[in-house]
């Protein structure tokens, strides 16, 4: 291969390498079941609103959205069914991946891959965070919840 086709190759892969990468990156978070926030009723404040008619319908349901992690970890309607943390976790600052309903625990595996396990208070349950997760407000009015 003459040197010429070697450096147009190379820079055609390196283009490709961090297009790839810069993909992977992209997409306002990177947590999986990362998803678009309810926009909040009235144009207040509020980092999250859902329906309760329709969403987080039985206990171990999760939404990440707006920065927050919302869990049901009770069967009624009050905010004392709900735990609400920041979705940001305190070890590398990517968005926690996942709620385990069976371990009921935050996840952060994914992307930043490095295993941190958070209860729903927020407290660290394994490392390597050493801070907990930040907690919000729950309220409740009608069908509609609101995280701030």
């Amino acid at each position: 291969m003459e040197r010429r086709d070697f450096v147009a190759n190379l820079g055609i892969t390196l283009a490709l390498a961090c297009t790839a990468g810069l993909a992977a990156c992209g997409g306002g978070g990177g947590g999986y079941n990362n998803s678009n926030p309810t926009p909040p009723a009235g144009g207040g404040t509020a980092k999250l609103s859902i329906n309760l008619n329709n969403e987080l319908t039985a206990v171990g349901d999760a939404k990440i959205g707006g920065g927050v992690i919302l869990i049901r970890t009770g069967s009624g309607n009050t905010a004392a069914d709900f735990a609400a943390l920041s979705s940001t976790c305190t070890h590398q600052g990517c968005t926690v991946s996942t709620y385990n309903k069976t371990t009921g625990l935050i996840e952060c595996n994914a992307p930043c891959g490095h295993g941190s396990r958070y209860a729903t208070s927020g407290a660290v349950n394994t490392g390597p965070a050493a801070s907990p997760l930040t907690p919000y407000t729950v309220t409740i009015s009608g069908n509609i919840l609101t995280v701030s």
